[in-house]
């Protein structure tokens, strides 16, 4: 008769099971869009993060650049991908803090190709970028 795994194990693999399936939410809010003091949060977060960085972040690799930004959100209080996803779908680009807000989510792939942003972002992500691309070029 086979045996049956201990009453632990099963605990940790539903434990696990929970915490990856709350790993696909957002933990963190959308930064609000067009908020000056929701820009002057993410400076100050950006000032921080910063001085924890071994260089400048445009000197950084695209990679680098994206898990600096995603740090400078976390300790804003913000979701990066929830914000990128808000700019995406409705960018104001006559309204300066939403565009400012968008130069710093797009910090991570300006300047980079198609080609290469395809090898630092995926999914919905990748799309969001792509329209937020073309948002900020009209």
């Amino acid at each position: 008769m086979p045996r049956m795994p201990p009453l632990r194990l099963l605990s940790v693999i539903a434990l696990c099971a929970a915490l990856l399936a709350a790993c696909d939410k957002p933990a963190l809010p959308t930064a609000p869009l067009g908020d000056h003091a929701v820009l002057e949060q993410l400076a100050e977060a950006y000032k921080q993060t910063l001085q924890e960085a071994p260089t400048a972040p445009r000197a950084m690799r695209p990679a680098g650049r994206l898990m600096f930004v995603e740090q400078v959100f976390r300790d804003a209080g913000y979701d990066y991908a929830a914000t990128l996803a808000a700019l995406a779908e409705g960018l104001d680009a006559g309204n300066k803090d939403q565009r400012d807000l968008a130069e710093l989510v797009s910090l991570p792939f300006s300047r980079l190709s198609d080609a290469a942003l395809d090898e630092i972002l995926s999914g919905d992500r990748l799309q969001h970028a792509r329209q937020l691309r073309q948002r900020l070029k009209q």
